[in-house]
């Protein structure tokens, strides 16, 4: 699998090659890429000049739509600033930008449905990100160690959250209703986040969802919640108070290890 960062790269096809394109600059839009052809399709998986800066992703190649960027596409592609994708891509695949830690901006389109595990963890430099409403899967550690993120909005439709654990700078998040699970840490250390909403929908809090969020000062748990994993909230040392409702009926060991919530006498 071909890496940024090894400087010797495997092309497939390139688009310098098919059209005679020079002079991919540190400053202008790039327009050489490596690709893959399957079908009437084309996949992203990687450049042909990997020190670019910006870069914008063509709707077409030689005719056909490029819908997918490939595992590993830009990993550690360190000097890449900003990313758009175009509005015929559906797929981001896993660590497709994992630790592009120079990555600032990324504009992804309307049509992409799916983020891959990993897709954009460890980019560094990143503060804001918009997700579309077409997105319906956003997977594991999608956003995982993005320590510059401040805010985020999660679309509706997203059912399972697991996405942005390290996210060190992250104060906002907002949870939409059609989520019914916060899976495996999912927020863990983030510790700038200060309080969370988490809505009715939701029916499980997965083993260390918040753990060590040092800054979270409260939480609401809806009646949905039936369920609270071991070490869901472990080390949020400034959380004293929570309401547990009655429809909880199971919490994990040392679930609230570090905190100054107390559990029902029940679970005593």
């Amino acid at each position: 699998m071909k890496k940024c960062f090894l400087g010797l790269i495997v092309t497939i096809v390139t688009v310098s090659m098919l059209f005679g394109f020079v002079g991919c600059t540190k400053e202008t839009r790039a327009e050489c890429f490596d690709y893959e052809i399957e079908g009437n399709h084309i996949i992203i998986t990687g450049l042909v000049k990997t020190d670019l800066e910006k870069i914008v992703i063509p709707e077409r190649i030689k005719g056909s739509f490029v819908t997918a960027i490939a595992e590993d596409a830009f990993r550690e592609c360190t000097n890449l600033i900003s990313v758009t994708i175009p509005d015929s891509v559906t797929k981001i695949d896993e660590d497709a930008f994992e630790d592009c830690t120079g990555l600032v901006e990324v504009i992804i389109p309307d049509s992409v449905k799916e983020i891959g595990e990993s897709a954009f963890s460890g980019c560094t430099s990143l503060s804001t990100v918009t997700i579309p409403d077409s997105v319906k899967e956003i997977a594991y550690r999608a956003f995982a160690d993005c320590t510059s993120l401040i805010s985020i909005t999660i679309p509706e439709g997203v059912t399972r959250i697991s996405a942005f654990s390290g996210c060190t700078s992250l104060k906002n998040v907002t949870i939409p209703e059609s989520v019914t699970e916060i899976e495996s840490s999912a927020f863990s250390d983030c510790t700038s986040l200060t309080n969370v909403t988490i809505p009715d929908s939701v029916t499980e809090i997965g083993h260390y969802a918040f753990a060590d969020c040092t800054s979270l000062t409260s939480i609401t748990i809806p009646d949905s919640v039936t369920a609270i994993g071991m070490h869901a909230f472990r080390g949020c040392t400034n959380l004293t108070n929570v309401t547990i409702p009655d429809s909880v009926e199971s919490i994990g060991w040392g679930a609230f290890e570090g905190t100054g919530v107390k559990l029902p006498e029940r679970f005593n």
